[in-house]
């Protein structure tokens, strides 16, 4: 099978559509769809991409304070899912010489993400989870509710006797990637990993223990002396930081852990846990492999990563999830991934597609950065070709064309009619700066106005007067 190429479109394959031609147009950016329509497009979409938040919890899930109803546990295990937690696990329910504590004293607790590799969920419910069950040890699998979190967290499973993971909660990372038409970034703190994992789980601990004394185990292997350094500093009277892979006969780096696990239950590899989009892996070109080998297995996940990509950089051109390239390029020019594309060609042409008018600020910093603020609205939804004409058609009204791709991105393929660029000098100078244009994509992302916009906006928009 040969690979299938995602091409842009261009202007001379648009026919236009009766169906969108037939609306009037009076003004390129004052007529818009009615919100309530545009809001039933971003819900079929993100059902087709399998992000429908469930109406109700697992039937197992219970309110925070229900943790509370056993004895604080003296040792909570931060389970990652992944080999080095995997391994502190396996060892303590096949090894009681590996920790001086009873099993009945601990509590495994995991943050679900939302889209974990599906070889992840079948080696731990295979092989981790039937020994904790039979050993009686307590797990916790937790994730948050919503966006905010004032919307609280729920706990998915609190059992000793576990027989599935509960990977998907009511707000998953993907949920607030695609409202946000962005991906997870690799630059600064890792926002993804506080977001649901270290504030659900710090939640979490604090009700389960009580205000009591309590080791946190973490699974850090030999070669993360800053990340333990960095979470022995969360210390206090009631938290000790612990590192078992670290202190264990004189540490275990991940391929001992790996080994360890291969000996344990005859896996060939225990799989890195990782969200099925996540950047981090795509760092270096030893996960780019990996990764690539992952979608070529499991062409789903890639449909979603690639979807996310697609919309956040018709957005931004920034959002690749390859530092200067899009994950597209890379599996276009990859062999094996004929399956992958051909699925996401296919997703792209099912799913309603929206005309989206996209404003962005840069403000001057005192320490020579820019402070970055945006607007997004939805003008249109449709089939996309039809949307593609409508953008046409708003282009033509604006009086401006309708260009593809960004100079800086030589891989980007999105259309868009630009109605203002921004100007580097200006920043320079130390005066706020603006762009604004229209482009079309999947309508997965949300209309959302940042509460620094419009005083950004207003301020970039000053006349300045040259005496």
């Amino acid at each position: 099978m040969s690979t299938p190429t995602i091409s842009p479109i261009t202007s001379g394959q648009v026919t236009d559509s009766p169906d969108v031609l037939l609306r009037p147009l009076r003004d390129p950016l004052g007529d818009r769809v009615p919100e309530q329509i545009a809001q039933q497009a971003i819900h079929q979409a993100q059902a087709a991409l399998g992000l429908l938040r469930p109406a109700a919890p697992p039937p197992t899930a219970r309110p925070l304070a229900s943790v509370r109803g056993e004895p604080p546990p003296r040792v909570v295990l931060g389970f990652g899912l992944g080999c080095d937690s995997s391994a502190i696990l396996a060892r303590w329910l096949t090894d009681p010489t590996s920790r001086d504590f009873d099993l009945s004293e601990v509590a495994v607790v995991s943050g679900m993400t939302g889209q974990e590799w599906p070889v992840t969920r079948r080696l731990v419910e295979e092989h981790l989870l039937p020994r904790m069950a039979a050993a009686g040890v307590r797990y916790l699998q937790i994730a948050r509710r919503g966006p905010r979190q004032a919307d609280g967290v729920d706990i998915l499973s609190d059992t000793r006797s576990p027989d599935r993971l509960h990977m998907v909660g009511a707000w998953t990372l993907a949920h607030e990637m695609f409202d946000g038409a962005t991906v997870p970034q690799t630059a600064g703190d890792r926002l993804c990993s506080q977001h649901f994992k270290a504030w659900p789980l710090d939640t979490v601990i604090a009700e389960l223990t009580q205000g009591q004394p309590y080791r946190h185990v973490m699974g850090y292997e030999l070669g993360e002396a800053r990340r333990a350094e960095r979470d022995a500093k969360y210390n206090t009277a009631l938290r000790t930081g612990e590192y078992p892979l670290r202190e264990w006969d004189g540490g275990w780096d991940r391929a001992r852990a790996q080994a360890f696990l291969r000996k344990t239950f005859g896996v060939e590899t225990w799989a890195k846990s990782a969200c099925t989009y996540c950047p981090f892996a795509l760092a270096n070109k030893a996960g780019r492999v990996e990764t690539v080998a992952r979608f070529v297995d499991e062409p789903d996940a890639g449909v979603l990563a690639l979807a996310m990509e697609f919309v956040a950089t018709a957005l931004n051109a920034t959002q690749g999830l390859l530092k200067g390239q899009r994950l597209l390029s890379l599996l276009r020019a990859s062999t094996g991934t004929a399956a992958v594309l051909a699925a996401f060609e296919r997703q792209l042409a099912e799913l309603p597609w929206a005309v989206y008018d996209v404003r962005r600020t840069l403000s001057p910093r005192t320490d020579g950065k820019a402070n970055h603020a945006r607007s997004v609205r939805i003008l249109d939804v449709g089939p996309p070709a039809q949307m593609r004409a409508r953008l046409e058609q708003r282009a033509r009204c604006a009086g401006v064309p309708v260009t593809v791709g960004d100079p800086a991105f030589p891989d980007d393929i999105h259309p868009r009619a630009w109605l203002r660029r921004r100007e580097p000098q200006l920043l320079a100078d130390g005066t706020p700066t603006a762009e604004q244009f229209l482009t079309l994509a999947p309508a997965t992302a949300r209309a959302k106005t940042g509460p620094a916009f419009p005083a950004a906006w207003a301020a970039a928009s000053q006349l300045h007067l040259t005496v």
